[in-house]
């Protein structure tokens, strides 16, 4: 191995030669970021995704050199322009796992890692819920250990080994107080607005099940589809009658289509959980809470959505404010806390959010 290099697998299973202390970091891909960010390597960011440098207030808060950042347009299925990092002298990029894109960065010699997990991985329910809670655990906090590892860097290891138990703690006790509900009092949810104002557009079902089933629930959505947001038919979606609609942050409007499904003279008027005004988007922080750090986070907000008398003990406002003061050592007011509950973000551009 040459000196100054070692070498790490990341999460596509890839072998990456990497440099043994990482200094300008091109964060590119969503979450990527809010990670780096909250395991201390904000100094060591050279360039990022330019949505994230103006999309986000509460980042701009937790970071205010944010807004100084070097960012492009990135995402999963654009093509990459060596040249942008080239010139920014960028010695580790976090990419999207999209292999003709990687091999450019191969060429020149920039290595480039893969932290996104495939979370649909399973193929079918069964297997979904084959998996134990640790191996659960372990899947969603790789991405953390492994980048702590990346940075190489006591304080961020020691802050992945501290946000990994904060996890492990929490959702060993959604998993103790949901695990033996009955088949009857879990309530349907359907995920739904995960691209455009399209609530038809959905996730394939095993990708969010369990989550869904930590939090008291039983998730409703397409077995099997094209690309990445299977859509179902309205009358699929009739038939479900879900009781909980949950309105996604990866479209572009998500509050005006909860806005218009609410309206009396809606199509989905009739579905209960519009006539119960159980329409939630998902919030957002640093990033949108369903991704990156904050699974966790956005797991003990939809307890408190799903089986809210199992959980009235959860505060989730005081929970949001524990969370940014404890890993991003920002302390919220109520106010903060509550915005990011109603999904805080203000779109600049029309760039993807991911």
């Amino acid at each position: 191995m040459e000196e100054g290099k070692r070498e790490i697998i990341d999460l596509a299973g890839r072998r990456v030669v990497i440099p043994e202390y990482p200094e300008r970091i091109a964060a590119m891909t969503g979450p990527s970021y809010e990670m780096v960010f909250m395991l201390g390597g904000h100094k060591r960011i050279a360039m990022t995704k330019s949505g994230h440098t103006t999309n986000y207030p509460l980042a701009l808060l937790t970071n205010p050199d944010l807004a100084n950042y070097e960012g492009i347009g990135a995402n999963p299925s654009s093509a990459v322009n060596i040249e942008d990092y080239l010139k920014r002298d960028v010695d580790l990029v976090i990419y999207y796992a999209n292999d003709n894109e990687l091999k450019k960065f191969d060429a020149v010699g920039i290595p480039a890692v893969v932290l996104t997990l495939n979370t649909s991985i399973f193929a079918s329910v069964e297997e979904v819920m084959a998996q134990s809670l640790d191996e659960y655990l372990d899947n969603t906090t790789i991405a953390v250990k492994t980048l702590a590892r990346i940075l190489a860097d006591d304080e961020a290891i020691a802050e992945a080994e501290a946000w990994e138990a904060y996890c492990r703690e929490k959702t060993q006790m959604l998993s103790e107080r949901t695990r033996d509900l009955p088949e009857e009092k879990r309530k349907t949810v359907y995920w739904g607005n995960t691209w455009g104002e399209n609530i038809l557009a959905s996730y394939e079902i095993t990708n969010r099940y369990y989550e869904i089933w930590l939090a008291g629930g039983k998730l409703l959505g397409p077995n099997v589809g094209t690309g990445n947001f299977p859509e179902v038919t309205r009358e699929q979606l009739f038939a479900w009658d879900p009781e909980i609609i949950l309105v996604d942050n990866h479209g572009n409007y998500p509050e005006l289509v909860i806005a218009s499904m609410y309206k009396e003279d809606s199509i989905y008027a009739p579905l209960q959980a519009v006539r119960n005004k159980q329409l939630h988007r998902i919030p957002a922080g640093v990033f949108f809470l369903d991704k990156g750090t904050t699974t966790t986070l956005m797991l003990l907000w939809l307890a408190t959505i799903v089986q809210p008398e199992l959980f009235a003990d959860i505060d989730i406002i005081e929970e949001i404010k524990y969370y940014y003061r404890e890993f991003y050592e920002y302390e919220l007011t109520d106010e903060q806390a509550q915005k990011v509950v109603e999904g805080w973000y203000e779109r600049v551009g029309d760039e993807s959010n991911l």
